[in-house]
């Protein structure tokens, strides 16, 4: 066949359909393609990173090198709809309807009450569809890893795994221990009422039947019999490749040095969408057959660099299971970094030559491949070479010795030897699908039938712009016994080699130096461990490891989930007409299950339609002096750009007081004020123009945090005070008096659906119809009709539902929804915005971060006598709700705890932030933490359990509060009693004092 013999049809099936779309779009997602160009809004956009997995579709594939279908999951605003060349997507849409028939799987996370606010709850549905149609009796645990890459923000991880869990072939319960006698499935009868530990009956769901599922399209089972053909699709900047021989590829790659090659565009998806990078030709070469090799050798194991996360863990659990244990170090600890890459979604995609080739410096596992000394064959037109990952691979910031024209044809990973240990370690903010703070790999080689080091790796990631060997260290260590000794100097040489400048990207400099310590520590006593039983303590000459030290060469493994909870049964003889007490499925679950609810950007799109983006600030406080506009308006598709100019009515606007502007006019108040809008006929034009907006500034004094603040003394107005008792007489007759600080950082709201508005003009004398994601259409309403300077009645402003506020759409909603309607009123077409996730957090601000400086007397039994506390918030650049979140802070200031004399001071600090908002709390969990932690000093200054200070100073039953209120019908000292017995707590308290002592 010809190399020239090039195809431009993608040829794909979705939900049984088939696709031929001949004008493919190399920067468009599979996401964006369902949704917009099929009408399918089922699969919803959350983050658009491969993060929250709401976008989750299934894939299914004819695999030429394995010989058989195969079905996983992906993250649809990942996958390029160009790398969908013969394959089958299977949306939400196409598994179940409520107008049909809905499958088991959308039926049971619904009746379990496993969906709120719906968002997030179809990309969960298709997870777990795409494990069951591999695995239709999973085990629990393959339940929990299906669901790494999928967030829930309101409903909670228990009812939906309580919900899937009915699938597990060994989900049990709780194992008899939710009581002392029996399963806590069982029903308690008392004297007064039934008790149920269900909310739903398992026996009612129907049975998954596998025979009932769509078929694979068997037109894609033919096409191997064809001819194979070069794809090549061209978009408007983008020229996509898919090469169809490794000879054609090499030719592309000679042709096009700088071409990125992508399998899974799990990183270069990103930097295209979020870091503003474009890369003119990509080369897709994950279908040649030489980059997805397998090959067992003598030496170990190699995998084509286009092979996944997920082929490669299967390929080296069965090597782990099948060879003998001393070989297989090196591929247990890749199993052990696999388990917390990233989601599945991801892994199901992303190949092994494209982690390697990224050169990530905190990569999971290229401190493995650099310990293991795997090698790398490289392939170009001038020849073929072999090299090792090892310290002159990496050259700089993600940048390897591959030269322009090279490509990466496959990894060796190796077999360890007789004598060698092998470990790999991970440290992040959370275990599963987050980036590493400090990773390594590590490997020992020792003389034969000794403890005397003859070989030594130490690989870190996260402590430099690129993966490190710690050379200096290993070089001193050789010819060393393993004991501690070597352990007391290695520390002092990693110390040494290890450092980073306080100023070094990533922050928590001294934590990640600790870090690359304590996974030395780890390493250690695992050798140790291992060589006592490979050589015998007799002849190593060591003693078995405490159970307190042995503790920690245990590899991390999770509990299977087990939660208990009983609920208040109806009565026997209740009428079936009475809902009261009995569980009812949320209203809206069915649909949401199966991706029919419609949320504000599921909308279908008006034949006119036009799209908005946001031109915000980069700068705190800065006067602008420019905005140049010429470049984006000569962009395809563009419209017209906003300004304040453009608004009709009032360009001052705010949630309670009016101390903020739509758009800027001449200075920017924090990073993320908005100073214009590109409205273009597409999100994709739309977002290119707003980015070649060029704005110019003048800097000026910015203050940023509580302390600065506090320091130039900008407060907002009037500050608050609550006072009772008198302070001065409270210290005077106090034992002891203590003073501490405790500060709070701020939070994001995460909602799974970002802020959204559609606007839709309705006729000449500003009548205008909203569809806006908000928890309050009537200042959305009022707010609109101030900018257009219309009366609030000629203002319609709907809500279908939100996926998710918690307080972030309560008052910031009306920023976005502002600018839209303005947008809408000058050109007079419908317009739309949904932000980007980026935008949403850059805009529209969160939970306040809070300072508490506080002073409390006491007694020497623990009774506090007087407390003097002052809260700082910072509200950012105007007030929003922060006065009201600052009182709630300051009745919630004493928590549970009667004290005779107390005041507190409340200063809203004014900063350059983008605003902080209402927060699920609403300042009340910061008042109540600052009060347990004086109380916690209390405790600690006496000597006396915590416990037993927080039940002396607690309120009773006719006690009155600072601010007045008396306690009647009060049970708190009650559930505080019950909630010690019911956890066990004097008896877990022993045993942790046992266990430190």
């Amino acid at each position: 066949m010809p190399s020239d013999f090039i195809s431009d049809d993608l040829v794909f099936f979705v939900n049984g359909k088939k696709i031929v779309e001949k004008n493919a779009d190399p920067e468009m997602t599979l996401l964006t393609y369902i949704r917009r160009k099929l009408g399918l809004t089922g699969t919803k956009l959350g983050c658009g990173e491969g993060g929250c997995g709401a976008c989750t579709v299934m894939i299914s594939k004819y695999d030429h090198f394995q010989k058989k279908i195969l079905h996983y999951s992906i993250n649809a605003c990942l996958a390029p709809v160009c790398s969908l060349h013969h394959t089958a997507v299977t949306t939400v849409e196409g598994i179940g309807s409520v107008t049909s028939r809905l499958h088991p799987v959308q039926e049971r996370i619904a009746k379990a009450h496993g969906s709120q606010c719906g968002f997030c709850t179809p990309g969960i549905v298709m997870s777990m569809y795409s494990l069951l149609r591999n695995t239709p009796q999973p085990a629990m645990e393959e339940i929990e890893e299906a669901f790494q890459g999928n967030l829930c923000r309101c409903t909670g991880y228990m009812p939906i795994l309580d919900g899937y869990k009915t699938f597990a072939n060994n989900s049990g319960c709780c194992g008899s221990k939710g009581k002392q006698n029996g399963c806590c499935l069982n029903k308690e009868e008392t004297d007064e009422m039934y008790l149920q530990a269900r909310l739903y009956d398992p026996s009612e769901f129907k049975p998954i039947d596998p025979t009932q599922e769509p078929i694979f399209p068997p037109e894609l089972l033919l096409f191997d019999r064809l001819p194979s053909k070069q794809l090549q699709f061209k978009g408007e900047r983008m020229v996509w490749i898919q090469p169809c021989s490794l000879s054609g590829l090499l030719s592309l790659k000679a042709e096009y040095p700088d071409a990125k090659l992508v399998v899974g565009n799990t990183e270069i998806g990103i930097e295209i969408k979020y870091k503003n990078m474009l890369y003119p030709v990509i080369l897709a070469p994950a279908y040649i057959s030489e980059l997805n090799i397998v090959q067992h050798t003598e030496e170990g194991i190699i995998f084509g660099a286009a092979c996944t996360l997920t082929l490669i863990g299967d390929v080296l659990r069965k090597a782990v299971s099948e060879l003998p244990k001393h070989k297989t170090e090196v591929f247990q600890a890749v199993l052990e970094q696999l388990r917390w890459f990233a989601g599945q979604q991801i892994r199901n995609v992303a190949a092994v030559g494209g982690n390697i080739m990224t050169a990530s410096p905190i990569s999971d596992l290229n401190p493995v491949f650099m310990a293991a000394g795997c090698k790398l064959t490289l392939l170009s037109t001038g020849g073929k070479r072999v090299i090792k990952i090892d310290d002159k691979f990496f050259t700089g910031y993600r940048k390897t010795a591959l030269k322009p024209q090279e490509i990466l044809l496959s990894v060796e990973i190796p077999y360890t030897r007789q004598g060698q240990y092998f470990s790999a370690f991970k440290q992040a903010s959370r275990r599963e699908d987050d980036i590493a703070i400090v990773n390594c790999g590590m490997s020992v080689l020792f003389k034969e039938g000794t403890n005397v080091v003859k070989e030594l790796l130490l690989s870190y990631g996260g402590m430099a712009p690129t993966t490190v060997l710690a050379g200096k260290t290993c070089g001193k260590l050789i010819d060393r016994e393993w004991n501690e000794e070597l352990l007391q100097e290695a520390c002092c040489l990693l110390a040494e080699e290890m450092s980073l400048s306080p100023s070094a990207p990533g922050g928590m400099v001294v934590y990640r130096r600790t870090l690359t310590l304590s996974f030395f520590f780890k390493f250690y006593l695992t050798v140790q461990q291992k060589l006592i039983k490979d050589l015998g303590a007799n002849n190593y000459h060591a003693e078995h490891l405490p159970p307190g030290y042995a503790s920690a060469t245990e590899l991390f493994h999770k509990d299977l989930p087990s939660s208990v909870q009983i609920f208040q049964a109806v009565p026997s003889g209740q009428s079936m007409e009475d809902v009261v007490g009995r569980p009812v499925v949320h209203l809206a679950a069915l649909k949401q299950a199966t991706g029919e609810a419609i949320y504000c950007d599921d909308m279908p799109r008006y034949e006119n339609e036009l799209y908005l983006t946001l031109v915000t600030s980069t700068k705190a406080h800065a006067k602008i002096t420019s905005i140049d506009t010429a470049e984006a308006m000569e962009m395809p598709g563009v419209v017209c750009f906003l300004s304040y100019k453009d608004i009709p009515g009032s360009n001052i606007t705010g949630s309670v007081v009016m101390d903020e502007t739509i758009f800027a006019e001449d200075t920017v108040t924090s990073v993320g004020h908005i100073i214009g809008a590109i409205v273009a006929d597409t999100q994709a034009h739309s977002q290119r123009a707003a980015k070649a907006v060029k704005i110019t500034y003048d800097e000026l004094k910015r203050t940023i945090t509580i302390l600065d603040a506090i320091a130039n003394k900008s407060f907002y107005q009037p500050i608050r005070k609550i006072e009772r008792g008198n302070i001065d007489k409270g210290f005077q007759e106090a034992d002891h008096v203590v003073e501490g600080e405790m500060h709070m950082g701020g939070q994001e709201h995460f909602y799974l659906e970002t802020h959204c508005t559609l606007a839709i003009p309705k006729g000449e004398d500003g009548e205008m119809e909203l569809f806006a994601s908000t928890q309050d259409a009537t200042k959305t309403q009022a707010l609109v009709a101030k900018a257009l300077g219309v009366p609030s009645n000629r203002i319609v402003c709907r809500v279908k539902r939100m996926g998710g506020g918690f307080g972030g759409k309560e008052s910031r909603s009306t920023l976005l929804s502002t600018v839209v309607a303005v947008a809408a009123h000058k050109v007079r077409r419908p317009v739309r915005c949904m932000l980007d996730r980026d935008e949403d957090m850059l805009i529209t601000g969160g939970r306040h971060p809070f300072l508490g400086r506080y002073k409390v007397g006491f007694l020497k039994t623990g009774q506090i006598v007087a407390v003097d506390v002052t809260y700082y918030s910072n509200a950012g650049s105007s007030r929003d709700l922060s006065m009201a979140i600052m009182e709630r802070a300051l009745f919630h200031m004493d928590n549970s705890y009667n004290i005779p004399n107390i005041r507190g001071f409340g200063y809203v600090c004014k900063t350059n932030l983008p605003s902080n908002t209402a927060f699920r709390g609403f300042g009340g969990p910061q008042g109540m933490l600052i009060a347990e932690c004086w109380l916690s000093d209390v405790a600690m200054k006496c000597g006396l359990p915590a416990e037993q200070v927080r039940k002396i100073n607690m309120y009773k039953q006719g006690d009155v509060t600072p601010y007045s209120q008396k306690l009647e019908q009060f049970t708190t000292d009650k559930c505080w009693e019950e909630c010690l017995v019911l956890s066990n707590y004097h008896h877990r308290r022993k045993q942790i004092e046992e266990f430190n002592s």
